[in-house]
């Protein structure tokens, strides 16, 4: 999940502080020569402040210090050469102390590099942006070691990502159906998003929480979606309402909701039709869905391998019916990552499961520090 974004990522970071590490080094070295060009400049007063007759005696001394350098160079290649990991250490700790203001052409460099890697990786505009104003106000006037900043830029990058990310904590969710009896989940999306395996996920999370499901199968619109549905809820033992291919789609919701309320059922999940694309039609359906059954929450799934599409998408139907709620389908096998990292800042709705594969108990609850932490992990 999300390889190709975290390899990227990697090797931006290792960009970042090479680049910021050579400016330090010419900033370290521009400080060695200026302190050189002083005790030069220190040198020559001194020569002037010596009396002309004491110049012979200076020579003499001077010729007897130059011989006993040159003895003491033959000694020094008799003994051992100086220990290198000593040296190292030495160097180590010496550039560990050296600090680097960050400046605002440091961060812009910075957020070059990252917006290239995530713009690579279907993120949205909008998203970079905001991770660049949070870069900004994070690290412009910080002090830190500029040889040792690997660790450092990878916390500030992954602490901006997760600002950007809305997460929705499970046993909240749990709560807030526990909260009404039944409580009413509309599920919307395209076609192929996965509605049909998500739909069977919830209801076995649901079970193994001791709440019973009722499913509606309200989409009358696609051929084979009723007999897909039906196998689900033979499998988990869940009831399902169902009316013939091409009724009214609300009329299933409402009668679901009906039995619920009749045979004690804790939560009714409502499946709809998709569309290849969005249009007029598919929307008047859902509005009509949404204002009969009253869904106490309205879940939009989609699939994390399309990228800024299924971001789109999940505009439009905020805009047009409402969502409370995102799912990604399919995020195991998304390697590039731009879904997850763009869909909750841009419709401000949190994603509550990412779908990570075929089985019942392959969703797994949305948590935007780890996922920050995931992608910027070593």
């Amino acid at each position: 999940m999300f390889d190709f974004i975290k390899k990227k990522i990697k090797d931006s970071i290792n960009s970042i502080q090479k680049k910021l590490s050579k400016e330090e080094e010419k900033d370290l070295k521009e400080d060695e020569n200026k302190e050189e060009a002083l005790l030069k400049q220190d040198e020559l007063e001194l020569k002037k402040e010596i009396l002309p007759e004491d110049k012979k005696e200076l020579k003499e001394e001077v010729k007897e210090i130059q011989k006993e350098v040159k003895e003491l160079k033959k000694e020094e290649e008799i003994l051992e050469k100086p220990d290198k990991k000593e040296e190292e250490k030495v160097q180590s700790k010496k550039r560990s102390i050296l600090k680097h203001s960050i400046s605002e052409s440091d961060v812009d460099m910075i957020y070059s590099e990252i917006k290239t890697v995530l713009l690579e990786n279907n993120v949205a505009l909008s998203v970079l942006e905001n991770i660049q104003k949070d870069l900004k106000n994070k690290l412009v006037g910080e002090s830190v070691s500029m040889f040792g900043n690997k660790k450092y830029l990878n916390n500030v990058i992954r602490d901006s990502i997760a600002n950007t990310l809305i997460g929705y904590d499970k046993e909240e969710f749990i709560s807030k159906i526990k909260s009404k009896k039944p409580f009413v989940i509309l599920v919307i999306g395209v076609n192929g998003a996965g509605k049909t395996t998500t739909i069977a996920k919830l209801c076995k999370l649901f079970l193994s929480k001791g709440l019973k499901p009722v499913i509606a199968a309200g989409d009358t619109f696609r051929a084979a979606s009723i007999e897909q549905l039906e196998i689900h809820a033979k499998k988990l033992k869940v009831p399902i309402i169902k009316h013939t291919y091409g009724s009214d789609p609300a009329a299933v919701a409402f009668d679901a909701i009906k039995h619920a309320n009749s045979a004690k059922e804790d939560v009714v999940v409502i499946d709809t039709a998709g569309r290849s694309d969005i249009n007029k039609n598919l929307i008047e359906e859902l509005k009509k869905v949404k204002r009969v059954s009253k869904p106490d929450m309205t879940i939009f799934i989609g699939d994390a391998l399309t990228g800024n599409d299924v971001v789109k998408q999940a505009e439009v139907f905020d805009k047009e019916i409402g969502i409370d709620a995102n799912i990604l389908s399919k995020a195991d096998v998304d390697k590039k990552g731009g879904a997850v990292l763009s869909i909750s800042y841009i419709t401000k709705k949190p994603i509550l499961f990412l779908g990570v594969g075929q089985g019942y108990d392959d969703l797994i609850p949305f948590n935007k520090e780890k996922t920050a932490e995931f992608i910027l992990g070593e």
